[in-house]
């Protein structure tokens, strides 16, 4: 690599040093008079991905999930790969520390566990369940559910915070806190949902990672052992 000689490199970094505080003291002028910048509207960030996510079809990612029981500040780490095919089907595949996955797809649910070949089925309804809903239900449908705002964070992502309406008709042990959402608005992408219970539980997944898939990730496995 070519050296500059100490002196030039010297009068090349006061210039630098120089035009930076220039501009940034007419940056700051400018910020000074500019009105402050508007809370992203949550509801167009929240369509945006889903109708992305749907158009990709068959979606798969890495998540890490984090349980923290109310009053503590740590809890259960879980992670593996996720699979979605919105607007019908989700797939977790926990891998560490246990393996077991679960398939969601219309409203029967499979639960196995891949090394002993047993699972378990049944009917769910998806749209009371906590967080299915979050994931599941169009923006229109949320929007009955939920008040959101948004604002901008870490790396220009942007989160979206939810909280259920009075009055909803569902149980207060199924309905959930509050919920937010991170979205990375150049990928159209969830990086974060986590969500409170009403005890006051966290649960939250990291997700990175997505990539396409193949469609048969949404059928549950031959060879296991099912109980209804």
């Amino acid at each position: 690599m070519r050296r500059f000689p100490s002196a030039v490199f010297a009068l090349a970094l006061a210039a630098i040093a120089a035009s930076a505080t220039s501009a940034a003291r007419a940056q700051s002028a400018r910020v000074q008079n500019a009105p402050p910048p508007a809370a992203p509207d949550p509801w167009p960030v929240l369509q945006g991905v889903r109708q992305s996510l749907v158009a990709a079809g068959p979606t798969g990612a890495d998540f890490t999930q984090v349980y923290i029981p109310a009053g503590f500040t740590s809890g259960e780490t879980e992670s593996g790969t996720l699979a979605l095919n919105l607007p019908d089907c989700l797939r977790w595949d926990y891998q560490n520390p246990y393996p077991k996955s679960f398939l969601l797809c219309g409203g029967m649910v499979h639960f196995w566990n891949p090394e002993d070949k047993t699972g378990r089925r049944y009917p769910i309804d998806r749209q009371n369940e906590p967080g299915l809903d979050l994931l599941l239900l169009g923006v229109e449908d949320l929007k009955g559910r939920y008040r959101a705002s948004g604002r901008t964070v870490a790396d220009g992502r942007i989160e979206v915070s939810l909280v259920p309406k009075e009055g909803r008709p569902a149980a207060k042990s199924e309905a959930l806190a509050d919920a937010s959402f991170v979205v990375d608005p150049a990928s159209q992408r969830l990086v974060e949902v986590s969500y409170h219970d009403r005890e006051g539980n966290l649960t939250r997944f990291q997700i990175k990672g997505y990539r396409g898939l193949r469609s048969g990730q949404f059928s549950p496995p031959g060879g296991i052992r099912w109980e209804s």
